[in-house]
Protein backbone atom coordinates (compact mmCIF):
# COMPACT_ATOMS: atom_id res chain seq x y z
CA UNK A 1 0.00 0.00 0.00
CA UNK A 2 2.86 2.34 0.80
CA UNK A 3 4.40 1.78 -2.63
CA UNK A 4 1.05 2.35 -4.31
CA UNK A 5 0.51 5.65 -2.46
CA UNK A 6 4.06 6.73 -3.29
CA UNK A 7 3.43 6.03 -6.98
CA UNK A 8 0.18 8.00 -6.91
CA UNK A 9 2.03 10.93 -5.38
CA UNK A 10 4.92 10.67 -7.85
CA UNK A 11 2.57 10.65 -10.85
CA UNK A 12 0.40 13.49 -9.55
CA UNK A 13 -2.71 11.31 -9.20
CA UNK A 14 -3.03 11.37 -5.42
CA UNK A 15 -5.37 14.37 -5.24
CA UNK A 16 -7.78 12.66 -7.66
CA UNK A 17 -7.75 9.24 -5.99
CA UNK A 18 -10.12 7.95 -3.32
CA UNK A 19 -8.44 5.13 -1.40
CA UNK A 20 -10.55 2.58 0.46
CA UNK A 21 -9.20 -0.15 2.72
CA UNK A 22 -11.27 -2.87 4.34
CA UNK A 23 -11.88 -6.60 4.64
CA UNK A 24 -14.57 -8.51 2.76
CA UNK A 25 -15.74 -10.30 5.92
CA UNK A 26 -14.84 -11.02 9.52
CA UNK A 27 -12.11 -13.54 10.38
CA UNK A 28 -12.36 -17.26 9.59
CA UNK A 29 -12.27 -19.30 12.79
CA UNK A 30 -12.72 -22.93 11.67
CA UNK A 31 -9.09 -23.65 10.78
CA UNK A 32 -7.69 -25.91 13.48
CA UNK A 33 -5.34 -25.54 15.30
CA UNK A 34 -4.66 -22.09 13.86
CA UNK A 35 -7.45 -19.60 13.22
CA UNK A 36 -8.21 -15.91 13.46
CA UNK A 37 -10.11 -14.11 16.20
CA UNK A 38 -12.86 -11.53 16.41
CA UNK A 39 -13.90 -9.37 19.39
CA UNK A 40 -17.49 -9.88 18.21
CA UNK A 41 -19.69 -12.97 18.19
CA UNK A 42 -18.89 -15.82 15.75
CA UNK A 43 -16.95 -15.33 12.51
CA UNK A 44 -16.87 -15.48 8.72
CA UNK A 45 -19.83 -17.34 7.27
CA UNK A 46 -22.28 -16.10 9.91
CA UNK A 47 -24.58 -13.11 10.24
CA UNK A 48 -23.42 -12.45 13.79
CA UNK A 49 -21.32 -9.29 14.01
CA UNK A 50 -18.10 -11.31 14.03
CA UNK A 51 -18.80 -12.38 10.48
CA UNK A 52 -20.15 -9.08 9.18
CA UNK A 53 -18.56 -6.09 10.86
CA UNK A 54 -15.23 -4.96 9.43
CA UNK A 55 -13.16 -1.77 9.63
CA UNK A 56 -13.37 0.71 6.78
CA UNK A 57 -10.76 3.37 6.01
CA UNK A 58 -11.28 6.08 3.38
CA UNK A 59 -8.52 8.50 2.39
CA UNK A 60 -8.78 11.34 -0.10
CA UNK A 61 -6.47 14.32 0.56
CA UNK A 62 -8.31 17.61 0.55
CA UNK A 63 -11.71 15.94 0.21
CA UNK A 64 -12.16 13.74 3.28
CA UNK A 65 -11.20 15.22 6.64
CA UNK A 66 -8.13 13.56 8.13
CA UNK A 67 -8.39 11.63 11.43
CA UNK A 68 -12.19 11.64 11.30
CA UNK A 69 -13.91 8.64 12.93
CA UNK A 70 -17.56 7.63 12.77
CA UNK A 71 -19.80 4.72 13.70
CA UNK A 72 -22.29 5.46 10.91
CA UNK A 73 -23.52 2.39 9.05
CA UNK A 74 -21.84 1.82 5.68
CA UNK A 75 -22.32 -1.25 3.50
CA UNK A 76 -20.01 -2.56 0.79
CA UNK A 77 -23.06 -2.31 -1.49
CA UNK A 78 -22.94 1.47 -1.01
CA UNK A 79 -19.59 1.71 -2.78
CA UNK A 80 -21.22 1.41 -6.21
CA UNK A 81 -23.58 4.37 -5.82
CA UNK A 82 -21.06 6.44 -3.87
CA UNK A 83 -18.20 6.01 -6.35
CA UNK A 84 -20.46 6.90 -9.27
CA UNK A 85 -21.43 10.13 -7.49
CA UNK A 86 -17.87 11.21 -6.63
CA UNK A 87 -16.87 10.42 -10.23
CA UNK A 88 -19.61 12.74 -11.49
CA UNK A 89 -21.66 9.87 -12.91
CA UNK A 90 -24.40 9.62 -10.31
CA UNK A 91 -27.06 9.54 -13.06
CA UNK A 92 -25.57 6.29 -14.41
CA UNK A 93 -27.08 4.05 -11.73
CA UNK A 94 -29.05 1.38 -13.67
CA UNK A 95 -32.83 1.53 -13.44
CA UNK A 96 -33.60 -1.88 -14.96
CA UNK A 97 -32.68 -3.74 -11.75
CA UNK A 98 -32.90 -3.15 -8.03
CA UNK A 99 -29.77 -1.53 -6.62
CA UNK A 100 -29.16 -2.33 -2.94
CA UNK A 101 -26.57 0.40 -2.50
CA UNK A 102 -27.12 3.85 -0.99
CA UNK A 103 -25.28 6.99 -2.11
CA UNK A 104 -22.97 7.86 0.80
CA UNK A 105 -20.98 10.65 -0.86
CA UNK A 106 -22.31 13.32 1.50
CA UNK A 107 -21.46 11.08 4.46
CA UNK A 108 -17.83 10.85 3.33
CA UNK A 109 -17.22 14.38 2.07
CA UNK A 110 -19.01 16.47 4.69
CA UNK A 111 -16.94 16.65 7.91
CA UNK A 112 -20.23 16.58 9.82
CA UNK A 113 -21.88 14.10 7.47
CA UNK A 114 -24.05 11.27 8.75
CA UNK A 115 -24.85 7.93 7.16
CA UNK A 116 -27.64 7.91 4.59
CA UNK A 117 -28.38 4.24 5.25
CA UNK A 118 -31.30 3.56 7.60
CA UNK A 119 -31.51 -0.22 7.25
CA UNK A 120 -28.83 -2.87 6.96
CA UNK A 121 -30.08 -6.31 5.91
CA UNK A 122 -28.34 -9.57 6.78
CA UNK A 123 -28.77 -12.68 4.62
CA UNK A 124 -27.53 -16.16 5.53
CA UNK A 125 -27.17 -17.57 2.00
CA UNK A 126 -30.84 -17.62 0.90
CA UNK A 127 -32.29 -17.22 4.40
CA UNK A 128 -33.19 -13.74 5.63
CA UNK A 129 -31.41 -13.39 8.96
CA UNK A 130 -31.55 -9.91 10.46
CA UNK A 131 -32.24 -6.22 10.14
CA UNK A 132 -30.21 -3.44 11.74
CA UNK A 133 -31.58 0.04 12.45
CA UNK A 134 -29.15 2.35 14.27
CA UNK A 135 -27.78 0.48 17.27
CA UNK A 136 -30.56 -2.13 17.18
CA UNK A 137 -30.29 -5.49 15.42
CA UNK A 138 -33.38 -7.68 15.06
CA UNK A 139 -32.55 -11.30 14.23
CA UNK A 140 -34.99 -13.95 13.01
CA UNK A 141 -32.42 -16.58 11.99
CA UNK A 142 -28.71 -17.23 12.50
CA UNK A 143 -25.91 -19.76 12.40
CA UNK A 144 -25.54 -21.67 15.66
CA UNK A 145 -22.26 -21.10 17.46
CA UNK A 146 -22.56 -23.51 20.38
CA UNK A 147 -19.07 -24.65 21.39
CA UNK A 148 -20.43 -27.92 22.76
CA UNK A 149 -20.38 -29.18 19.18
CA UNK A 150 -16.72 -28.55 18.31
CA UNK A 151 -13.81 -26.25 19.01
CA UNK A 152 -13.03 -23.28 16.78
CA UNK A 153 -16.70 -23.00 15.92
CA UNK A 154 -17.32 -20.29 13.35
CA UNK A 155 -19.84 -19.31 10.72
CA UNK A 156 -19.36 -22.35 8.50
CA UNK A 157 -19.59 -25.01 11.20
CA UNK A 158 -22.98 -24.29 12.79
CA UNK A 159 -26.47 -25.08 11.60
CA UNK A 160 -29.13 -22.57 10.56
CA UNK A 161 -31.50 -21.83 13.42
CA UNK A 162 -34.71 -19.80 13.22
CA UNK A 163 -36.25 -17.99 16.17
CA UNK A 164 -39.92 -18.20 17.06
CA UNK A 165 -40.16 -14.56 18.19
CA UNK A 166 -36.95 -12.97 16.97
CA UNK A 167 -34.10 -11.59 19.05
CA UNK A 168 -33.26 -7.95 19.56
CA UNK A 169 -29.73 -6.83 20.40
CA UNK A 170 -28.37 -3.39 21.25
CA UNK A 171 -25.01 -3.41 19.47
CA UNK A 172 -23.73 -0.42 21.46
CA UNK A 173 -24.42 -1.89 24.88
CA UNK A 174 -24.01 -5.53 23.90
CA UNK A 175 -21.64 -5.82 20.89
CA UNK A 176 -21.19 -9.57 21.47
CA UNK A 177 -24.95 -10.14 21.02
CA UNK A 178 -25.53 -12.10 24.21
CA UNK A 179 -28.61 -10.42 25.71
CA UNK A 180 -31.88 -10.14 23.80
CA UNK A 181 -33.97 -7.06 24.61
CA UNK A 182 -37.00 -8.29 22.68
CA UNK A 183 -39.41 -8.66 25.60
CA UNK A 184 -38.50 -5.16 26.85
CA UNK A 185 -38.78 -3.44 23.47
CA UNK A 186 -41.97 -4.90 21.98
CA UNK A 187 -43.09 -1.37 21.09
CA UNK A 188 -40.27 -1.27 18.53
CA UNK A 189 -41.35 -4.42 16.71
CA UNK A 190 -43.36 -2.53 14.09
CA UNK A 191 -40.28 -0.55 13.06
CA UNK A 192 -38.37 -3.73 12.34
CA UNK A 193 -41.16 -5.68 10.67
CA UNK A 194 -41.95 -2.64 8.51
CA UNK A 195 -38.33 -2.46 7.37
CA UNK A 196 -38.32 -6.17 6.55
CA UNK A 197 -41.62 -5.93 4.66
CA UNK A 198 -40.32 -3.06 2.50
CA UNK A 199 -37.19 -5.08 1.76
CA UNK A 200 -39.19 -8.09 0.57
CA UNK A 201 -41.52 -5.89 -1.48
CA UNK A 202 -38.59 -5.03 -3.75
CA UNK A 203 -38.60 -8.66 -4.91
CA UNK A 204 -42.03 -8.20 -6.50
CA UNK A 205 -40.69 -6.02 -9.31
CA UNK A 206 -37.18 -7.48 -9.31
CA UNK A 207 -37.43 -11.23 -8.45
CA UNK A 208 -34.27 -12.74 -6.96
CA UNK A 209 -32.28 -15.07 -9.21
CA UNK A 210 -31.90 -17.60 -6.39
CA UNK A 211 -34.96 -18.99 -4.54
CA UNK A 212 -35.50 -17.53 -1.09
CA UNK A 213 -36.01 -19.99 1.74
CA UNK A 214 -39.27 -19.85 3.65
CA UNK A 215 -39.24 -17.57 6.68
CA UNK A 216 -40.92 -20.19 8.89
Amino acid sequence: MGRLVAELEATGQMDDTLIFLSSDNGPEMETWPDAAYSPFRSAKGSTWEGGQRVPGIFAWPGMIAADRATDGIFSFMDLFNTFLTVAGAGDSVPEDRFIDGVDQASFLLDPEGVSNRKYLYYWLTNVFSALRVGEWKFMVASSSDDDRDCFNLGGFTGVTQKYSHGRLYNLYLDPKEQHSYMIRKLAYIDSFTDGIAKHFMTFAKFPPKQPIAAMS
